[in-house]
């Protein structure tokens, strides 16, 4: 016989949520793996404590956003994924029954957490949870960037209105009306008895508004026109074959070992941003890092070959690792004359420092150290994959330049979440047979001192 399923729902029903989540389910390594507790104590100082209505917990919304990013979803399928998926409830600590969040109160908090730092004291976290766990050796550290394109169109561009002291506008303003007082009113032109009436002037052409899509034939550059949109978004074009649109410039500084974004930073986009963000990230992730014996390697492409870059990078401790074309030393720049003029003063001992730098990158590559570093330098490249692919940073989500930046920062922490929850899934015991290892201790020790070796050889890091 045919069977028969009715659809009626029953009245009361037992659901348990911790059954329903699999025991192999990714965000369950993720909450194993990356300990949230450290936000209440970060955030306790935002909130009064004995005035206003009891909020959202900040646990509830650190793992909502990480939600978010983890599986690339916009505040509304946020709301409605939660709404309806077991493993999220799981993972935020709330029952079927239990409300959710507004999507009001998730944008408030996010510019809230955005403007005060939040994000950022998150960021370090993880990456000190990934150090404290084994997962970053910080001798090989990549630095690249990437062009993410503004939630803005070209026809949002109008020009820039020209911007004047107000003393001399007041000066115009009232020199225009001094002028219309005293001029003698004008004839209607209607054809009187003189016959002198003089013809209406043609109006000129108004200038093209922003939103208009008929923009065909006007140039436009970052010095004379801005978006209505997004006013901080610049057009940027990375050769003469691509097309300029709207974009930000993210800059990653990765783990060549495990991965692991050790900071990142969203930049407008310009001709130096590169070198500048990736000084910036140094300074921020350096006292991150754990203690080792040789020195920490800074691996960057051909566009980091500037020499006051590779100075600044000498100057804290780190060894520039960048493709130069040129390998014969260039001569240290000399002067006949003395100067006492300061700035000349400093102008030439910068060009010294430059020249120095370069030729001492030049000296410290290897034929095939440099080549390995290079190699792996593409993983930082594999984040930005990652990150455009599976994360939505292809695009901005917001305007402006910190709704970009905070959308760098939430999705490396996402991306960060991941391999610290891929790295404590392999470190894991496993249950059920013995292990390899166990049978034959002796072999399996060799076995693992060789996979280390050969992964730290991979990047030119073998011990001497």
């Amino acid at each position: 016989m045919q069977g028969k399923k009715y659809s009626q729902p029953r009245f009361v029903q037992v659901v348990n949520i911790e059954a329903l989540v699999p025991k192999n389910y990714i965000l369950r390594y993720v909450d194993k793996a990356v300990d949230l507790s450290f936000i209440r104590e970060r955030t306790k100082a935002l909130y009064s404590k004995d005035q206003g209505r009891f909020s959202v917990p900040p646990e509830l919304v650190l793992r909502l956003f990480l939600l978010q990013y983890l599986f690339n979803l916009s505040d509304y399928a946020l709301q409605g994924e939660v709404a309806m998926h077991a493993g999220f409830r799981w993972f935020c600590r709330l029952n079927f029954d239990d409300d959710i969040p507004d999507r009001s109160t998730l944008v408030k908090l996010r510019r809230l957490w955005s403007v005060t730092g939040v994000f950022e004291d998150v960021m370090h976290e993880v990456v000190r949870q990934c150090v404290e766990a084994g997962l970053v050796s910080g001798k090989a550290i990549g630095v690249d960037g990437t062009q993410v394109t503004a939630n803005a169109a070209t026809k949002s561009l109008a020009p820039i209105a020209p911007v004047i002291p107000l003393t001399d506008w007041m000066k115009r303003k009232k020199a225009e009306d001094s002028a219309a007082d005293s001029e003698p009113p004008q004839d209607s032109g209607d054809g009187g008895s003189d016959g002198n009436a003089t013809q209406p002037s043609v109006p000129q052409q108004p200038e093209r508004k922003a939103g208009d899509p008929n923009f065909h034939g006007e140039k436009f550059s970052n010095a004379t026109h801005r978006s209505k949109t997004d006013p901080d978004a610049r057009l940027y074009r990375k050769g003469s074959a691509q097309e300029a649109k709207l974009r930000y410039l993210v800059h990653n500084a990765v783990d060549l070992r495990s991965g692991v974004i050790l900071a990142t930073k969203a930049t407008q986009a310009t001709g130096v941003a590169e070198r500048l963000a990736a000084l910036a990230m140094l300074d921020e992730f350096l006292s991150l890092l754990p203690a080792t014996s040789g020195k920490r390697r800074y691996v960057a492409d051909a566009g980091y070959i500037a020499g006051w870059y590779l100075a600044e990078v000498f100057k804290r401790g780190v060894v520039p690792v960048v493709p130069m074309d040129d390998m014969a030393l260039e001569p240290i720049p000399t002067w006949e004359r003395r100067t006492y003029n300061l700035e000349q003063q400093r102008k030439r001992h910068q060009a010294v420092a430059e020249a120095q730098a370069r030729n001492a990158v030049r000296q410290m590559q290897g034929p095939h150290t440099d080549r390995r570093l290079q190699r792996a330098r593409t993983r930082v490249e594999h984040t930005f994959a990652e990150a455009k692919n599976c994360h939505g940073l292809g695009r901005a989500r917001g305007r402006g330049l910190l709704a970009v930046q905070t959308q760098a920062l939430l999705t490396a922490i996402a991306q960060n979440a991941k391999r610290l929850a891929a790295y404590w899934r392999r470190k894991a015991p496993k249950t059920g047979a013995a292990p390899f290892g166990s049978v034959f201790p002796r072999l399996n020790s060799t076995l693992h001192a060789l996979k280390s070796r050969f992964s730290t050889c991979s990047l030119g890091l073998c011990p001497s």
